[in-house]
């Protein structure tokens, strides 16, 4: 048989088992039926398994073991369904086992199709997976988690697929609760560094070095040392006026992107850096301002702006407004400063922002008037009349979800301010 022929036969034969496995996985319906506006209810619940998780990072020489409640995986879950409203899930936590089931939708022409994926996680002295079924397709725990740790290993040419299973010493459960027992992080974490270092590409090099460009500009501006804070918006100006001398048609966009990066991280959180690279001078002192950005009189909204719009650069419009709600709905809790329409007002806000200097139709005008901007007006709606501060308990007494008419009444409220600011209407997406 010539070399040919085997090819054409390997590769017939290639196709034929893609086409069984393909067969096999995908359904006509759904199995999971969800609704996300319920699961997030308890959003509130959630900041406590941060607290923890953030412990086990800062306190990283020592074990940790990690309780997580049905209701916070539920409402993380509802998150995800929130910002990608194809998929849809549910967890069941028992002392005998926890399943994790999940629907995702596939348009096919004018209808859908599903991928069904359910699985079994059981306690033991380490992560265990009995079983995921995806559609027909039945696939043994320990085969799974070898091929995942396998395929994440040769990716990066690591072992951090196998450190990270690893890391997981005990896992046990009862009704509605999973208490993980996590190893002392230090090492994987510090690993963790190295293989994300090492996973770069040449866009990505070109956005973190513009990125590191426009975050030494804006910190070198006399605005930026003050002691007595500064309006927002002069950091915008000052900024965009400087990218709009450094671009052009050809490179607007990276342009833009990496100006609205530099400000997220000068002025909303230093660890947008995360998503972007290596672009502080020194790692040990990220750079801020040395008084805190007004928009709107607050500092607060400032932030809420100007991340969302980095977010939306980095993501997808659906996934940055569940973002922004997820928060919303977290801080209703004990400690928290309460749910804030003002606080969605900025986050739609700049969503609406980030739209216009990222669509190539308007990058350039977008660029000339904020350069030129007079004030905060021209990008940022007034937020009087809106609501904000409500506890878990008056939230639900007047609104109940995300999903009722009340709710969405002051969404379309918000909206229907954004629409009347002429910078929002040069598009339509």
């Amino acid at each position: 048989m010539s070399v040919l022929r085997k090819l054409a036969v390997a590769v017939a034969v290639l196709a034929g088992v893609v086409g069984v496995l393909l067969v096999l996985m995908i359904d006509t319906s759904a199995s999971v039926k969800s609704s996300a506006s319920e699961q997030i209810g308890d959003a509130d619940t959630v900041n406590h398994l941060l607290n923890q998780i953030q412990t086990s990072i800062s306190d990283r020489h020592n074990q940790h073991t990690i309780k997580v409640s049905q209701k916070q995986v539920a409402s993380l879950v509802g998150f995800v369904q929130r910002a990608a409203p194809y998929i849809r899930g549910n967890v069941d936590i028992a002392s005998q086992h926890s399943q994790l089931q999940a629907s995702m939708a596939l348009p096919v022409f004018a209808g859908h199709l599903y991928i069904n994926v359910d699985m079994r996680i059981l306690p033991d002295d380490k992560f265990t997976i009995d079983y995921i079924e995806i559609g027909n397709l039945y696939i043994p725990g320990g085969l799974a988690v070898g091929l995942v740790e396998h395929a994440i290993n040769m990716w990066t040419d690591s072992d951090i697929g196998t450190q990270a299973r690893q890391q997981i010493s005990r896992v046990s459960m009862q009704p509605e609760e999973v208490a993980v027992t996590v190893e002392p992080m230090d090492r994987f974490l510090r690993e963790l560094n190295e293989v994300r270092s090492g996973l770069g590409n040449d866009s990505g090099d070109e956005l973190t070095e513009l990125t590191g460009y426009y975050l030494r500009y804006i910190a070198g501006r006399e605005l930026a040392l003050k002691k007595k804070p500064q309006p927002f918006h002069l950091y915008l100006r000052q900024i965009m006026a400087r990218a709009r001398e450094q671009s052009n048609q050809d490179n607007v966009l990276m342009h833009n992107k990496a100006a609205v990066l530099a400000l997220s991280i000068f002025i909303g959180h230093h660890r947008i850096a995360n998503f972007v690279g290596d672009v502080q001078p020194d790692i040990e002192h990220a750079l801020k301002p040395a008084a805190p950005p007004l928009l709107r009189g607050r500092n607060d909204l400032a932030k809420h702006f100007i991340i969302s719009a980095a977010l939306k650069m980095l993501s997808e419009q659906d996934v940055t407004f569940a973002i922004g709600e997820f928060k919303e709905l977290m801080d209703r809790g004990m400690g928290g400063s309460g749910y804030s329409f003002v606080d969605l007002t900025a986050d739609l806000a700049g969503l609406e922002l980030a739209r216009v200097l990222g669509d190539p139709e308007t990058a350039l005008a977008t660029q000339n008037a904020l350069a030129s901007a007079a004030d905060e007006g021209v990008y940022m709606p007034t937020i009087e009349g809106l609501t904000e501060g409500l506890s878990k308990q008056e939230f639900d007494r007047r609104y109940e979800k995300v999903d009722s008419e009340a709710y969405l009444n002051e969404v379309a409220r918000i909206k229907a301010r954004l629409s009347q600011i002429p910078l929002y209407q040069q598009a339509t997406e």
